[in-house]
């Protein structure tokens, strides 16, 4: 059986995914910029974000990295980046798998929740652009909690697995360690990070948009009824429930040289 051609399941078109995005920046970007100050971003680098989809994280690197440095927002959709106003922020149309990339150019590059779904060919072209001494930040799931429900293990099962059939590897978050050392980086070094979240508020908006973005093709698909779709919604809006979400690692690596 040949392998899936590995691609990006959610459709950046759909007309919520600008809200779908809010949610994952609201779960993650508090975190995730720790990760980065403490990887050493600072006045004058050169970074690049490799799906920087809504742009929050390119604009706190723009912010951090100041009028003499420089970052690169790409994306293979453009949507939400264009409108994003810093002089020292270039959003660029970009498929990691299918393009031409500078090599040795960045301080920094940066990407979360993309190399799960697109694996290690991703990762090696993303090293390659790192100038020597530079860094490799990559933040991506470990579903590996136990979520002690067996309707939401349910739920979650169709949602992975459909993903899956495109490529997506639902524990790439542990690889991450032996995915940049195989892409020839040093000093390699992980974390994990869980979030606990009630139902109902803000912070399980991603994962009810994520399941509506999902919702047809997962029905058509046979995985999962309507009506379970519309049972783990109602659970998601549901204060009394609480919920862990999955592992998010960050792996840091440095290209050897300076």
């Amino acid at each position: 059986m040949l392998a899936p051609v590995a691609h990006y399941v959610y459709d950046q078109d759909w007309k919520d995914e600008r809200e779908r995005l809010a949610g994952m920046e609201r779960l993650w970007d508090p975190g995730s910029t720790e990760v980065l100050a403490r990887a050493g971003v600072g006045e004058g680098w050169r970074c690049l974000e490799v799906g920087a989809g809504g742009g929050s994280i390119s604009e706190w690197l723009a912010d951090r990295v100041g009028a003499q440095g420089k970052v690169v927002a790409a994306d293979v959709s453009l949507r939400f980046l264009e409108a994003i106003e810093r002089d020292n922020l270039e959003a660029r149309e970009l498929d990691i798998l299918g393009e031409e990339l500078p090599e040795g150019e960045f301080d920094l590059v940066y990407s979360r929740l993309v190399a799960e779904h697109l694996g290690s060919d991703a990762v090696a072209a993303m090293a390659r652009c790192v100038r020597p001494g530079g860094v490799l930040v990559l933040e991506d799931y470990d579903w590996s909690v136990d979520l002690r429900d067996e309707f939401f293990d349910r739920v979650q099962g169709a949602a992975l697995g459909f993903m899956e059939q495109a490529g997506f590897d639902p524990y790439f978050g542990r690889r991450l360690i032996g995915e940049l050392e195989a892409a020839g980086l040093d000093d390699v070094s992980a974390e994990g990070r869980v979030r606990v979240v009630q139902g109902g508020t803000p912070d399980t908006a991603f994962f009810g948009l994520s399941l509506v973005s999902l919702r047809a093709a997962l029905v058509d698909a046979g995985t999962i009824e309507d009506a379970e779709v519309d049972e783990a919604l109602a659970r998601l809006d549901d204060p009394n429930e609480v919920m862990l979400t999955p592992v998010m690692v960050a792996a840091v690596g440095r290209r050897p040289g300076d």
